[in-house]
């Protein structure tokens, strides 16, 4: 091989001046000026001096630990975080051993990283060709890392986005500090870009007494670097260098030097902008928002239960202003009172005492979710299967979750994420099922009400709001007081629209604007508005969070329990109420499109069917109550006899026929006998439509259910668009929130029927329940006014469609 000038040893001509100096070794140059792209001499693949580097470089890497342990609660984040970091410092030194450039080692680096990377954030099992799908999560979990980075508090889980962001990271800095470090020689530049690895995670707030402790591993790695990497003549460094290196020192200075100022870490004298920048601790809430703000559906949990029920995981008692959370709202992070903390191998405590309940049944498979607390019905009264060991029941809150304990105290570096794929286990809980005219009577002592009714400031307008709902409702107990209440968010009083597309609740003023001038928002606005508004007028009430029931999918052969399909789009807040004797009773302010909530009433406080079911249930019964109605016999009038009828001269004229009628008795027995025959024809109808539907053909059966449901649909404003598939008119409708994923079912029984498919008496009945609930589905999905105007739209589409037939007929 040809090296420059001749060889390493060679001679430069002689000068002018006197015999010529022999060309300086290469190794005491400074490595900047090295050529690149050159194999070391000797045949090793990676010089001493590189792996040197190499090894200062993962060392570096290796110090930023402490500082990442303080925002994550457990220490699963190291794994993927440091392999992530050795893989690109292992494939830059391969590179540069071998002879690569820099844009080759970037090349290489891109590769490994596209293939990689995907696997160590969990999104595939096994590195693959970046194929669409994979783009697709990739983008899917980026949009979920950026909800998960601006809502999610410290110490944080890990969660699916901020896991792709934090391998990413790791793996990008690690290979552009080799570059600058190894390739270049560039010791400030490199420690200035690890220095901003090492910093992220010291700006977020996070309460931590010991940050100075977390800084010196990264102080004393740095130092070693700068120890070992500087040349010793100061004159070779040039300004390049000695600036990048002054850059790092700042960094690191500014990183650590606030601790020696008095008042670090002190109040403010005066405070700027609103609270919630306070660190809050990881919260439940975090859960739902993250989920239902997720761009595709996806199954986290299959229930078996013996009667529909909500899963949930925590109550939050405490409001700050923007979040409802667990513990005081000072706390950075909430850690229980030790002393409310049961194990669950025995029978658990209940959070309060309840007169009326009723057993519930159900076992739990963990599909895709990953978390601290563990979904179950309220009250847990019973765990079973081979993860109860690793849960913990408290009655602050009244959550089941998977902590580190010991001797019933909480591990020292805090919660692990326990529930996970593969998570299974049983519950025996007893749902509270009172009635309303138990809890008419209930009192509240004075020092629960004060912790329950506790806000950060007052609400004037919101109290005096619900105060005007109560009375309209001439409501004045606390039941009677919440279901008013309710019945404002989710019917027409409040005409609230449920959406996803909307902001976080942020500014001082937020709430008030989402209630009075927005009312546009989801499950977390609803049920942070309805308990705010209950404390603001001396209800005890909380925040309640977890997952709807799901979508029912079997009923296995060998069990009692009915089977759900728990999703994303489950994740849901609603209002719990306390009423002492009989514990936190549900209530559902949320006007949810797809009528999966379960709403509570006056006359059954705990129902066991959702409201989808509730609707098609009355439509059905409206039905039956028009079928059962007796057609009237023809009236027989008092009075004496009438003649029989005359015939020719004996029969009187029509002058004489008119004026026998004066006591009005032929006029009222025509109008009776019409109103007989216009009865019978309805009754006729109905029946004739009735029998097509349970005793005709099923195809004919589900072909009407279809155009029933097109018919509403038309009604309520939203028809079958040109040339639109029945399914593809069910995707849309579930695009718009407006029913759940019965529709596809549908969907595909009407096109068996239309296009020759199998279909039976079985699939008929289950077309008519599907078209039932889709109908008030639809109805639901539409503001007041729209339901309203509905009565006018069919006729109105009939009466266009009659004139545009005429018209083209007169065309014609």
């Amino acid at each position: 091989m040809t090296w420059p000038n001749g060889g390493p040893n060679c001679s430069t001509p002689a000068g002018p001046h006197g015999p010529t100096q022999q060309q300086q070794p290469p190794h005491d140059r400074n490595p900047a000026e090295q050529p690149t792209g050159q194999p070391t001499p000797g045949g090793s693949i990676v010089s001493g001096q590189d792996l040197l580097r190499g090894m200062l470089v993962a060392l570096v890497v290796l110090s930023t630990i402490t500082a990442y342990d303080r925002i994550f609660q457990t220490g699963d984040w190291r794994l993927p975080a440091l392999t992530a970091a050795l893989a690109a410092l292992v494939i830059a030194m391969v590179v540069r051993g071998l002879g690569g450039g820099g844009l080759i080692a970037a090349l290489a680096s891109a590769i490994g990283f596209t293939a990689l990377v995907p696997v160590l954030a969990g999104i595939v099992p096994r590195p693959s060709l970046p194929d669409a799908a994979l783009r697709a999560e990739v983008l899917e979990r980026i949009s979920q890392g950026v909800v998960e980075l601006e809502i999610t508090p410290a110490p944080a889980p890990l969660l699916a986005g901020i896991a792709l962001f934090l391998v990413a990271g790791f793996w990008v800095v690690t290979h552009v500090a080799h570059e600058l470090l190894v390739r270049w020689s560039q010791t400030g530049a490199a420690l200035a870009v690890l220095a901003v690895l090492w910093a992220v995670p010291l700006i977020v707030p996070v309460s931590d007494t010991s940050w100075q402790l977390r800084a010196v591993p990264f102080i004393a790695a740095a130092g070693l670097t700068l120890l070992l990497t500087t040349e010793h003549r100061l004159p070779r460094l040039g300004l390049a260098a000695t600036g990048a290196g002054m850059a790092a020192l700042a960094i690191v200075t500014a990183a650590t030097a606030p601790g020696l100022l008095p008042g670090f870490q002190s109040d403010a004298w005066y405070g700027l902008g609103a609270g919630s920048s306070a660190p809050r601790g990881y919260q439940p809430i975090v859960d739902v928002s993250t989920r239902l703000q997720q761009p595709e559906e996806r199954e986290v949990l299959r229930v078996r239960s013996s009667q529909r029920t909500y899963l949930r995981l925590a109550g939050l008692d405490t409001f700050d202003g923007f979040t409802w959370r667990l513990g005081p709202a000072s706390d950075g992070s909430y850690r229980p009172d030790p002393s409310t903390l049961f194990p669950t191998q025995d029978l658990l405590p209940p959070e309060v005492p309840a007169q009326a309940t009723e057993p519930v049944f159900v076992d739990v498979e963990v599909l895709d979710l990953a978390n601290i607390y563990v979904p179950v019905p309220y009250q847990p009264v019973q765990i079973l299967g081979p993860f109860r060991d690793e849960m913990v029941w408290s009655t602050d809150g009244g959550f089941l979750a998977t902590w580190d304990t010991e001797d019933g105290q909480l591990a020292q570096d805090g919660p692990r994420v326990g529930v996970r794929e593969g998570f299974t286990y049983r519950v025996q809980a007893e749902r509270p099922v009172p009635t309303r005219e138990q809890l008419l009577d209930t009192q509240v002592d004075d020092a629960t009400l004060e912790r329950f009714t506790q806000l950060p400031r007052e609400y004037p307008e919101l109290a005096a709001l619900a105060e005007d709902i109560y009375a309209d409702a001439d409501a004045t107990s606390t039941i009677d007081r919440t279901l008013a209440l309710q019945e404002w968010f989710t019917g027409p009083g409040g005409d609230f629209t449920y959406d996803l597309e909307v902001p976080a609740l942020r500014g001082d003023d937020a709430l008030e604007r989402f209630i009075i001038e927005d009312r546009v928002g989801y499950c977390e606005y609803f049920a942070a508005g309805m308990a705010t508004m209950l404390r603001a007028t001396g209800i005890p009430a909380r925040v309640a969070t977890g997952f709807l029931p799901g979508e029912v999918v079997g009923t296995p052969d060998d069990s009692e329990l009915t089977e759900y399909s728990v999703s994303t789009s489950d994740a849901h807040a609603w209002v719990e109420v306390l009423f002492p004797g009989f514990g936190w009773i549900t209530f559902e302010p949320t006007p949810r499109s797809d009528g999966t909530q379960i709403q509570p009433r006056a006359d059954e406080l705990s129902p066991l069917e959702n409201e989808r079911e509730r609707r098609a249930r009355e439509l059905a019964e409206d039905a039956d109550s028009l079928e059962d109605t007796p057609v009237p016999d023809a009236p027989e009038l008092d009075g004496p006899e009438r003649p029989d009828a005359l015939e020719g001269d004996d029969a009187p004229d029509a002058e004489g026929a008119a004026g026998a009628g004066d006591d009005g008795n032929t006029t009222t027995l025509v109008v009776l006998v019409l109103l007989v025959v216009a009865v019978g024809a309805t009754v006729l109808l109905l029946r004739r439509r009735d029998v097509v539907r349970s005793g005709g053909d099923p195809r004919e059966r589900i072909l009407a259910d279809q155009q029933r449901v097109y018919a509403a649909a038309a009604r309520y404003g939203v028809a079958r668009r040109p040339n639109e598939t029945s399914v593809e008119l069910a995707r849309r409708w579930r695009r718009e929130h407006r029913v759940g994923r019965d529709a596809e079912r549908f969907a595909h029984i009407t096109q068996a029927a239309a296009f020759g498919g199998h279909v039976d008496a079985s699939l008929a009945e289950e077309s008519a329940q599907l078209a039932g609930e889709l109908t008030a589905a639809l109805r639901d999905s539409v503001d007041p006014t729209t339901r309203r105007t509905a009565v006018l739209r069919g006729p109105w589409l009939r009466a266009r469609e009659r004139g545009r037939d005429l018209v083209g007929a007169g065309r014609d």
